[in-house]
């Protein structure tokens, strides 16, 4: 080989590292926006592809974060006062809202 064509490998090998290590980046970047708006962080497989992760990206940086139940664990709108699951109010920390008339409850077990 010569010389010129050991540089341009070199080269080309240098310039795919910064690639990958920035494309890499941008994924751990995506995982750590999610996680921290309490959203799946699974929506990063659409990264496989570079537009997917573009596209990711911008609308992870643009949804409002999700409030996390501390009673079911489960994640409801930012600004909602009760959680859809269990009936926590937020508002008052803890407690219960009462079963409503008409509201269909599923009946004991024993």
């Amino acid at each position: 080989m010569r010389d010129d064509e050991v540089i341009g490998m070199v080269v080309g090998l240098v310039i795919f590292a910064i690639v990958a290590a920035v494309y890499i980046g941008l994924i751990v970047l995506g995982v750590t926006i999610a996680k921290r708006k309490n959203r799946s962080p699974h929506w990063m497989w659409f990264s496989v592809h570079p537009l997917g992760l573009i596209i990711t990206l911008i609308v992870m940086a643009c949804l409002s974060p999700l409030k996390r139940c501390p009673n079911c664990s489960n994640t409801t709108q930012q600004y909602a006062r009760l959680c859809g699951f269990c009936g926590y109010n937020y508002e008052t920390a803890g407690q219960f809202m009462p079963q409503q008339q008409g509201v269909y409850a599923p009946p004991p077990r024993y």
